[in-house]
């Protein structure tokens, strides 16, 4: 490994390791969403709750790029007309009600009868549903406001390279969602028009490729876990890290304030593992070993190169050792953490309980992991 991507990795690792110890950063997703807020064609409101959820998902799905919905009525009332082979989707709508006249209620008279203590007793909320149908799906309603073109972000050509050689495809058809599917061993990432720049593209191209080297026949990471547990967080830090790790290679300069967003995701992450430290080291370690393996891929090195760095790995110490006793005896503290590359056949492993270091091959350090991505829960 060459000494200038040496001393850039260790940089990155140590700027992670201070984040434990910084106020917490906001993440910003790198692009925007493919489908806009559900409304209803008519009165232009937005759909709230479970309605917006799931008329947003049907729409991402089905790649409706209208937001507007109208119920049948309101498609007659207008005088326009619904195509054939339409199909609607139900919302629901809780109103108040009152039994005793029966009859719907205003929620400001609603409101006023619940401080009647007789009246109160004859009221309630009850629920209503409608089917709606989207404005592709309806002849003679206005022509969408024209959008302004959006500009398609640019792949680089390392993220082409490791696609090729690892076989996992990256198709632009994942919505508003960035996700690595296991079962299909694909990759599925939003239109590129979404994406607010190059760089913000192409890392999470490396996120998602980084997953995919947790793959059985790959690095062969724990990498199916539910989403929310901490194996799953602990899979979302590798990815990152290694991300991070690989954007020195993108023709687009890494900034400042991309290490930033970097760190703010990984700090998002980490609040969902208790031994934030000792975790942290690992999966810096995790990182270290996808990115070699990435940078094999996209041919950075050569295989001999790639061979030589399953040898190596991160370590893990305090800058100033202190003896076995006295290092049983103290919780580690973050801030007193390091790392550093070590050419060697062992690695040192942070204990979580007693703090003291023990040795495990390397060979083994490389096939321990824990990982997962966005799931195959949205289908994704």
């Amino acid at each position: 490994m060459e000494q200038k991507t040496n001393e850039y990795r260790k940089a990155i690792a140590d700027a992670f390791v201070k984040s434990l110890q910084e106020n917490s950063l906001e993440w910003k997703k790198g692009w925007n969403s493919s489908v806009a807020t559900p409304q209803n064609a008519i009165t232009g409101k937005n759909y709230k709750g479970l309605n917006r959820f799931f008329l947003t998902l049907h729409s991402m799905s089905h790649n409706i790029t209208d937001p507007r919905w109208a119920t049948f009525k309101q498609i007659q009332d207008k005088g326009w007309r619904l195509n054939k082979g339409a199909k609607g989707r139900k919302v629901e709508y809780w109103t108040p009600y009152d039994y005793q006249n029966k009859k719907s209620l205003e929620w400001s008279e609603y409101n006023k009868l619940l401080k009647d203590s007789e009246r109160r007793k004859q009221i309630g909320i009850v629920a209503k549903y409608y089917h709606v149908f989207n404005g592709q799906d309806i002849s003679g309603i206005p022509e969408l406001p024209e959008q302004p073109e959006r500009v398609e972000a640019v792949s680089d050509q390392i993220i082409d390279t490791i696609s090729r050689n690892m076989g996992v495809e990256i198709a632009n058809e994942g919505g508003n969602q960035a996700y690595y599917s296991i079962q299909r061993d694909k990759i599925f990432l939003p239109p590129k028009t979404a994406f607010i720049s190059d760089y913000e593209y192409n890392s999470t191209a490396l996120h998602e490729l980084s997953h995919a080297t947790g793959a059985a026949n790959r690095l062969n990471r724990d990498i199916k876990n539910r989403f929310g547990t901490e194996r799953y967080a602990y899979e979302e830090l590798v990815a990152e890290i290694s991300s991070c790790y690989m954007g020195e290679h993108l023709q687009i300069q890494q900034t400042a304030e991309h290490i930033e967003n970097h760190k703010a995701y990984v700090q998002s992450w980490i609040k969902k593992i208790t031994e934030k430290p000792a975790v942290l080291m690992k999966a810096i370690r995790d990182a270290e070993c996808s990115a070699n393996y990435l940078e094999y891929q996209a041919e950075l090195i050569s295989e001999k190169e790639y061979q030589k760095t399953l040898s190596g790995t991160m370590e893990v110490e305090p800058d100033e050792l202190a003896p076995k006793e006295a290092a049983r005896e103290r919780r580690a503290d973050p801030r007193e953490l390091r790392v550093s590359i070590v050419p060697k056949q062992s690695v040192v492993k942070l204990l979580n309980d007693k703090k003291e270091h023990v040795s495990v091959s390397a060979a083994e350090a490389s096939a321990h992991g824990d990982r997962v991505r966005k799931a195959e829960t949205l289908a994704k």
